[in-house]
This record gives C-alpha cells, sequence and structure tokens, in this order.
C-alpha cells in the first residue's frame, strides 16, 4: 500500500507538472509566432525563427535574407527581452511595444550593397555606384547628378572613407571625392555624402536595437551587440 501512495503521489505530481507545461507552452508560441509574423512584414526576409524562453521574459529571433533600406541583409540575429507575454490580440506597434531592447548582429554583403546600386536606374541621384569593402574602410566609384538652383552637376567619382556605426543606422564617414582626379571641396564632399547616408538605416527594426561594435573586412561588414545564442523556448519558424 506505501509503494501504491508514493506512486499515486509521483504520478498526481507528473500530471500536475505535465499539465502545467502544456498551459505555459501555447502562450510562449503564440508570442514567438506574433513577433515572428510583426517582423515579417517589417523586414520581408527569406526566412525567420523566433525561440521565446520558458517563463517569456527573452526572445531570440534569427532572419535570413532581411530587407533594411532596400538593401538585402544576409543575416540578423537578435536577443530581445520581453517585458511581458501578448496576453489579447495586440498587433503591429503594439505588439513591438512588449519588447523593451534588444542586442543585435548583422552582416551586410558587399555585393548585396552594390545590387541595390545597380542598373540602369537612378537611386539618390547615383548610377552604377559600386562599393569595395575592406578592412580599412571603403572605396567607391559611380555618376552623380544633382540638380542645384544655379547649376547641375554630373560627376564621374570616386571615393574613399570608412563605414561608422552610429545610433541609428551605417554612414560614410571621413569620405574623401575625386571626380576627374580632383580631389573635390568639402561642399561637394557633403552634397554626395547626404544623398547616401545613412547607407543603411535600423528604423526598420521596430524596437530598440544594440549594436556597439562594426567590423569590416573584404566584401562584408559585421555589426555586433554580442546578443546570446538561442536558447530553450518555444519555437516558431517561417520560410519563403
Amino acid at each position: 500500500m506505501k509503494i501504491n501512495k508514493k506512486l499515486a503521489a509521483f504520478t498526481a505530481a507528473a500530471a500536475l507538472l505535465s499539465a502545467s507545461a502544456a498551459f505555459a507552452s501555447p502562450g510562449e508560441y503564440a508570442a514567438a509566432e506574433r513577433i515572428g509574423t510583426a517582423l515579417m512584414e517589417e523586414l520581408t526576409p527569406e526566412s525567420i525563427s523566433v525561440t521565446v524562453a520558458p517563463g517569456g521574459d527573452v526572445a531570440w529571433i534569427d532572419c535570413a535574407g532581411a530587407s533594411m533600406s532596400g538593401i538585402r541583409i544576409e543575416s540578423l540575429r537578435l536577443e530581445a527581452e520581453l517585458k511581458e507575454l501578448p496576453r489579447g490580440e495586440e498587433e503591429g506597434a503594439e505588439l513591438m511595444k512588449m519588447i523593451s531592447g534588444s542586442r543585435g548582429e548583422m552582416t551586410l554583403l558587399e555585393r548585396d550593397v552594390n545590387a541595390y546600386f545597380a542598373g540602369e536606374r537612378e537611386i539618390r541621384g547615383f548610377t552604377g555606384l559600386k562599393f569595395d569593402f575592406t578592412p580599412k574602410g571603403y572605396s567607391a566609384e559611380g555618376n552623380f547628378e544633382a540638380d542645384l538652383s544655379i547649376v547641375t552637376i554630373n560627376l564621374a567619382l570616386n571615393a574613399q572613407g570608412r563605414l561608422g556605426l552610429r545610433e541609428d543606422g551605417v554612414y560614410l564617414e571621413d569620405t574623401v571625392i575625386y571626380a576627374e582626379g580632383l580631389r573635390q571641396p568639402e561642399a561637394v564632399t557633403s552634397l554626395v555624402t547626404d544623398r547616401v547616408n545613412p547607407l543603411l538605416s535600423f528604423d526598420k527594426i521596430p524596437f530598440p536595437v544594440e549594436f556597439t561594435k562594426l567590423t569590416m573586412s573584404d566584401g562584408d561588414l559585421l555589426l555586433t551587440g554580442s546578443p546570446g545564442r538561442s536558447g530553450q523556448g518555444e519555437r516558431w519558424s517561417w520560410k519563403r
């Protein structure tokens, strides 16, 4: 009898834990799905997965092929802090307010930047603008045209500089521009860089994100705020 009582108590406890897990799990999965769906609308990625940790205080987000400022992002990882799990039918901005902040990591490829600016179409006054990323910075060449009140500027230019990380995006900085072999004055440099900057804006990420370091190499750019890797939890994913 004693053994049976212990077995019954163990079975009851196991059933209670199982019921509790089953009760908590859908809330975390639903939160992962709703966060992922909201980000799909903002970032139009090729694939996305969202994992919400047990208890619902952290979400890990992984995107491939997202779009920001019209430029394809090779990869984007976010470790987001959740104030609470969604309880009702919160959507869009209201849902994103439940994320108090995040740390991110992003890889941007030179080829994707160039694909954006490639072709016959004019983007921000440029045609055929092409970047070359190196560990020391960037170089670029292309045609630039701008109609001013007095004169029209049309330049085949070469530029050198570095990419800088700011709170709202990635900017061309310390840029020197040459046209027909001559270094251009600061007024022309500012006119050109103002048309590009920010090269990449973070405004499509609908909650605060922290990047603390920018590293360039041959062909790509890495931004990182040292987010943690995805842990255990309820996972939702989608692939185009």
